[in-house]
């Protein structure tokens, strides 16, 4: 004869029926509670990559600001180097002229021209290294915006990631599946009308 009601099992039969209901619960809150700091590691991983964009914008701007200072620090030089040369040149007149030389004849020209020639040479190295200098603080700034923008990406796709993890859903899944376990260790009787 078949057994057909819940008196039928034995002790341990109902033991081990009222054991897999508890198991059940007890995995449904455990999947809860699994998903619950599987959340929120997500969302302290999607905030940690958000303040890493934030800190790289910052470094940005901070490059750009450092361009103007290098910009205006290197300006402030040309100007003092070429007031220094427009004294040295005015010297040289002045030495000349105190000899009793002309200025414009032969190799007073000729040293003239070569102290012109020197004294924009010297300007035009000193400007070239302030365009070099600003514009490699710039890039740095380019390179501190890339990476801010990826950390915000990555920031959006874990915000995203964590919003998708419900610990309800996934505690109803595992109860749903511990409660059918348990169903289908019940005697037949028990599931007939």
């Amino acid at each position: 004869m078949a057994k057909l009601g819940w008196s039928d099992l034995s002790p341990l039969g109902q033991a081990g029926i009222i054991t897999q209901g508890f198991g059940a619960v007890s995995g449904a809150v455990g999947s809860f509670y699994a998903a619950s700091a599987e959340k929120y590691k997500t969302k302290s991983l999607a905030l940690s990559l958000q303040h890493k964009k934030d800190m790289a914008l910052f470094n940005m701007r901070q490059k750009e600001s450092q361009a103007q200072h290098i910009n205006r620090a290197y300006n402030k030089r040309f100007q003092i180097m070429s007031l220094k040369q427009g004294a040295a040149k005015s010297k040289n007149i002045v030495s000349i002229a105190s000899r009793g030389g002309v200025r414009g004849v032969g190799s007073n020209l000729n040293a003239m021209v070569s102290n012109d020639i020197l004294a924009e040479i010297d300007k035009l190295t000193m400007n070239s290294n302030k365009v070099r200098a600003v514009q490699n603080k710039r890039l740095e700034g380019v390179g501190l915006g890339i990476q801010g923008d990826m950390y915000g990406m990555s920031a959006s796709n874990m915000f995203a990631t964590a919003s998708s993890i419900s610990p309800f859903m996934n505690m109803s899944s595992s109860l749903l599946t511990g409660a059918g376990n348990v169903l289908s260790s019940l005697p037949e009787g028990m599931l007939r009308a």
